[in-house]
């Protein structure tokens, strides 16, 4: 179509701005100031700087959110520039302050209040709409003004409804909700909902387009302007927050799911170890039980193989004593027919003959008891150097001289006792010596210090129970050390100091805790210690006599106890070291090199109980070098000595041995009393004569030869039944022996084995039955062994217990480590758990809930949440993006319908072109939305909602709630995926009528000219508020918004350009209020009726404002153009 073809004037339709009134608004001040549109196309015009902004920032703040509201927009003003503050106090400058900042002056204070109002109408309907707000500030302390919004659905004035409104707004609001058709807001959105529904705007976005509108030039970048003015961005903030509100439920479940895995994770092998444990125990119980009852099981044993032998010795016993029983039938029988040989024999000299041997018998017995009598006199005689006696006179000169002998020896034993004693205690005196020296060697050799052993042991101990170091705590002794130049004086000053070195220094810092030791402890020695202050003033030794005892010694200077040291030596051991004793005497404290000690004038001392040079008792020295050789040559000496000790001992002992062993020949001796009992030869002739008579009386009777000779042969007989007699009697009493022993045993054992129940007996032994062969290794079990076999079974046992038990521990310890560590991981169950195998069922019964109930349930859950909240919100989601991108290319259609209807050049009409963005990040996201939802209802439930499907919306969820460390980058990357306008990039395409070919493809206004710049401009813009708007195919019936601002529009637009964007609008049968400069006033002045003309004085720093025609603005222009008058000068129209 052609615009510019002459036709009739189109009706006036839809709200158009009939009138706009401000009071105190800006610099316009203290008056109600109106502009007359009339509902037609009119022009707002004024010098730069004069107010023209300012009416149309009313304009806005009347339409537009307060959020979203720009002021001078038009002019890129920062928006700290102007804000509703300075238009409501009236800014006009800014003063320069004290410290060289600036501070706005207003034309009114915070006691006033100012008021905006628009009268819209639509002449078709025949319908009036007033917009106002009202605007105070509380109180003089308030920054920002308050306000409420007015709607009232007919025609309002300021100056009949808004003049004195006093202070009490809220009184002032119900005065104007009394009448029904005015409705008062606190807030924009009810305001702006109820005048959108007023004027028919469809579009939330269709007032900041119209902001927009007011400060477009040109279409700098096309896709941003569509996805800005044309398209509706779309509500997802909720659908987010949502979605987050489900993952939170969901994730709470998967944390769930996770920490009961994790927990089976660590229960499953802990109850495994736990079984493992109670194995090994069991084990260990059947190994004690076995150690236990072997020894009854062999007792057992024993007890019936005795119980078998002991049948068949009872049945032997039985045959032995009728054996017995017969042979002593038959010894009686010849015992009477030997009684009646023996009678015989009586009868025929025999008893004479058996008086005869008796005294032969008697006297053979004497002699043998007189030959040993002499035999041992001889031997003890020997020992005595005393001869065998011969007769009774010799034996008597031989008592006298055993007399003798003994007083003697008694004499030297005692002696000899008495030496062996003091050998004794010398020896023992010497070995308590070495070994003190040999442990203060030992102890000496571990350290460099001098102190004596019993004090490094008693500080030692103290630092063991205190948990300190030793050299936190030093002995005086240890910190210093004669000069080696004054070696002359070194046992003087030992003998001075020794008290002083061995006393223990203790710092401030433990005072406390080593005071308390002391209490609690028995020393067993005398210790003195000093509590030493954390800072002590230095002290200078060098100001004292260079002959000063304590000028003689080194200090340790990188000890911490220097100064402490060095005030207590310069105060307490500042003798004189005088080499005569003529100084001695005359200082009031001295010292000489022999030891002498001089104190106060009065008191003195010398103490020579060890040498002055005995190194031994030298307690001072950073090294002990010295000291330890002085020891170990006194340990030589002391082991030499023992050596003598022990040789005069083994001496003593040998002399004691000898006068013991003729002590006890002597008493021997006094034992033989009567010379007879040695007289050997006296008896051996009466033998011989007893011998003699007994041949001769056997020779004269051959009758007693032959009863002799029947009594030898029945003697004979009863011998050998004597002999059967006996062995049977011996093997009578042993089997009887045996058979007690074997009934003792059998007691014994059944003592041992029936101690024990029965049934537990049995439990045992059938585990000792199966691992007898293996503990004895294969060997069968013997009766004369088991002793040998019991303990061998016994090792095996052992064996076979500790292996287990080191077994047993080490699972103990390591299930105790997994129980410790599921606690410390779970610390919330650690009140009913503890880390001890005897709570393994406790760990068991846990888990059993785990994997039958809390497991399945949480999985089921989590399953459930993921499937039915999860997913399914995010199915919606994704489903109602997918929606708003179908919208959105409807919308695009139906604005291409509009450009379709306009000609942008000859022939050619503009077309915008969609297509998908090639936003990497919106390509991603878009992928995550698919793959969370694709298979989730192909799938199988296990797979479609399962861990992996649980992190793909993970990620989703985790950059819409923000990372950490993300937070910032995340929000703008949810924003940006969220808002479906940015899937798309928009690209505009002219094109042919005729072909629909297209001319001219381009994505903005880049490299066009200027004018081609407004023009692709006003075409975008004109068919953005048709859509915005709602005016595609109005009917005049229905409500529309047809009031259009554009601000400063045409300064830099070439007529031909302006003439078109004019033509355009008026096409479109919109009413357009153009706010310019005059320069541009002849462009615009054929489609122009009203003019509002604005003008500042600069004195009373307040704006005007005019409303004129467009001829009586002509006419004045060009009496101006003569000289005539001054525009400005012309009065006011309020």
């Amino acid at each position: 179509m052609d615009l510019f073809e002459q036709t009739d004037e189109p009706a006036k339709l839809g709200f158009r701005l009939q009138r706009l009134e401000i009071y105190n608004w800006g610099t316009f001040d203290q008056k109600v100031w109106s502009l007359e549109l009339k509902g037609d196309t009119s022009l707002l015009t004024g010098d730069v700087g004069s107010g023209k902004s300012t009416l149309v920032d009313a304009i806005i703040t009347l339409l537009v959110p307060p959020k979203k509201v720009t002021y001078n927009k038009a002019a890129d003003a920062s928006a700290k520039e102007r804000s509703l503050a300075s238009y409501v106090r009236g800014y006009f400058a800014q003063k320069r302050t004290e410290d060289g900042g600036g501070k706005p002056e207003a034309l009114r204070d915070r006691n006033q209040y100012s008021v905006i109002l628009g009268v819209f109408g639509d002449e078709n309907l025949g319908v009036r709409v007033t917009l106002a707000q009202v605007f105070w500030f509380r109180d003089e302390s308030t920054r920002y003004p308050a306000r409420f919004y007015v709607l009232a659905e007919k025609t309002l004035s300021i100056r009949e409804r808004f003049s004195n409104i006093g202070t009490d707004m809220r009184s002032f609001k119900k005065r104007l909700e009394s009448d029904d058709y005015i409705h008062t807001y606190d807030d924009y959105p009810p305001y702006a909902r109820d005048f959108r529904r007023k004027f028919g705007i469809r579009q939330e976005q269709a007032m900041d387009l119209f902001q927009q509108t007011i400060s477009m030039k040109k279409v700098d970048e096309l896709t941003g302007f569509v996805r800005q003015n044309m398209l509706e961005k779309p509500e997802t903030e909720q659908d987010v927050a949502n979605l987050l509100a489900h993952f939170r439920d969901l994730d709470e479940a998967h944390t769930a799911v996770v920490r009961a895995k994790k927990q089976q994770e660590l229960l499953v092998p802990l109850v495994a170890d736990g079984d493992r444990y109670y194995e090994l125990l069991e084990r260990q119980h059947h190994f004690s039980g076995m150690q236990k009852f072997l020894s009854a099981w062999f007792a057992e044993k024993d007890f019936h193989f005795l119980e078998r032998d002991l049948q068949g010795q009872q049945s032997n016993l039985s045959e032995d004593k009728e054996k017995q029983k017969k042979i002593e039938e038959q010894l009686q029988n010849m015992e009477q027919e030997a009684r009646a040989v023996q009678s015989a024999m009586d009868q025929n000299g025999g008893s004479r003959l058996i008086v005869l041997k008796n005294q032969l018998d008697m006297q053979r017995m004497q002699l043998g008891t007189c030959r040993g009598n002499l035999e041992r006199y001889k031997k003890q005689a020997d020992l005595l150097e005393i001869g065998l006696p011969e007769n009774e006179a010799a034996f008597q000169k031989n008592e006298e001289a055993v007399k003798k002998q003994l007083e003697l020896d008694l004499e030297l034993e005692n002696e000899l006792a008495e030496d062996a004693g003091d050998a004794e205690s010398n020896r023992k005196e010497n070995d308590k010596a070495m070994q003190r020296t040999a442990a203060e060697l030992e102890s000496l050799r571990k350290r460099k210090s001098s102190i004596p052993r019993e004090y490094i042991e008693l500080r030692e101990q103290l630092c063991l129970d205190l948990n300190l170091a030793e050299g936190e705590m030093p002995f005086a002794g240890e910190l210093m050390e004669v000069r080696e130049e004054e070696g002359a004086w070194e046992g003087a000053l030992e003998r001075l100091l020794r008290g002083f070195g061995i006393s223990l220094l203790v710092p401030q810092a433990h005072y406390g805790e080593v005071t308390d030791w002391m209490e609690h402890h028995q020393l067993k020695l005398r210790l003195v210690y000093y509590r030493v202050q954390d800072y002590t003033e230095p002290v200078d030794l060098a100001e004292l006599d260079e002959d000063a005892a304590c000028c003689k010694l080194n200090l340790k200077e990188d000890s911490p106890f220097y100064n402490w040291l060095a005030n207590e030596l310069a105060q307490r051991f500042r003798h004189i070291c005088c080499e005569t004793m003529k100084g001695f005497r005359q200082e009031k404290f001295a010292l000489t090199k022999s030891g002498q000690i001089k104190l106060n004038g009065r008191r003195h001392e010398k103490d020579d109980r060890y040498r002055i040079d005995d190194r031994r008792q030298y307690v001072l020295g950073f090294s002990n070098l010295k000291k330890i050789q002085a020891l170990e040559a006194e340990l030589f000496d002391l082991k030499e000595e023992g050596k003598l000790w022990q040789k005069k001992l083994q001496q003593i002992h040998q002399q004691q041995k000898k006068c013991q062993a003729r002590l006890a020949a002597a008493r021997a001796l006094q034992e033989t009393v009567h010379f007879a009992e040695l007289d050997v030869q006296s008896l051996q002739q009466e033998i011989g004569r007893l011998e003699k008579n007994l041949v001769e009386l056997e020779r004269e009777n051959e009758v007693l030869l032959r009863l002799k000779e029947k009594a030898a042969e029945l003697e004979k007989k009863q011998t050998q039944m004597k002999q059967q007699l006996y062995d049977v009697q011996q093997r009578i009493t042993l089997t009887q022996k045996e058979i007690r022993d074997a009934e003792s045993r059998m007691k014994q054992d059944q003592e041992i084995f029936s101690t024990y129940p029965e049934d537990e007996r049995k439990l045992s032994y059938a585990r000792l039955e199966e691992n007898c062969q293996d503990a004895l290794q294969g060997a069968a079990l013997e009766r004369r062994r088991f002793v040998q076999q019991e303990a061998v079974f016994r090792h095996w046992l052992d064996g076979k217990n500790e292996e287990n038990h080191s077994k047993l521990d080490g699972q103990g310890q390591k299930l105790t480590l997994q129980m410790s560590g599921y606690m410390t991981a779970y610390p919330e169950q650690s009140n009913v758990l503890t880390a001890s195998p005897e709570a393994l069922e406790e760990y068991r019964r846990i888990l059993q809930r785990l994997e039958l109930d809390a497991l399945p349930r949480f999985a089921e859950t989590f399953r459930e949440l993921l499937r039915e909240n999860t997913i399914n919100q995010i199915a919606l989601f994704q489903g109602k993006l997918n929606t708003a991108c179908d919208v959105i290319r409807e919308r695009i259609e139906m604005i291409n319908g509009s450009l379709s209807d306009i000609d942008y050049n000859e022939g050619r009409y503009i077309q915008i072109e969609c297509t998908n963005a090639a936003d990497v990040e919106i390509k991603d996201f878009r992928m995550q939305l698919r793959a969370c939802t694709d298979n989730a209802l192909t799938a199988s439930e296990e797979d479609a909602y399962s861990e992996a499907k649980f992190e793909e919306v993970q990620r989703i969820v985790e950059r819409f709630r923000g990372r950490p460390d993300h937070t910032e980058a995340d929000e703008k990357w949810t924003k940006r995926v969220t808002d479906v306008r940015n899937w798309f990039v928009f690209a505009a395409s002219e094109r042919w009528r005729e072909t629909d070919e297209e001319y001219e493809h381009y994505t903005d206004s880049g490299g066009k000219s200027g004018g081609q710049k407004e023009k692709l401009a006003y075409t975008i813009l004109a068919a953005s508020l048709v859509y915005n708007f709602g005016l595609e195919a109005k009917r005049p019936s229905e409500q529309s918004f047809r009031f259009v601002v554009i601000d400063e529009a045409f300064l830099k637009s070439s007529d031909d350009s302006a003439r078109f964007g004019l033509e355009l609008f008026k096409k479109l049968d919109l009413q357009l209020l153009v706010v310019t400069p005059l320069l541009k006033i002849a462009t615009i002045e054929p489609f122009v009726t009203h003019v509002g003309f604005v003008y500042q004085r600069d004195e009373e720093h307040r704006s005007f404002l005019r409303n004129l025609t467009i001829e009586e603005l002509s006419d004045e222009r060009d009496a101006c153009a003569a000289g005539q008058e001054d525009l400005g000068k012309k009065g006011t129209t309020e």
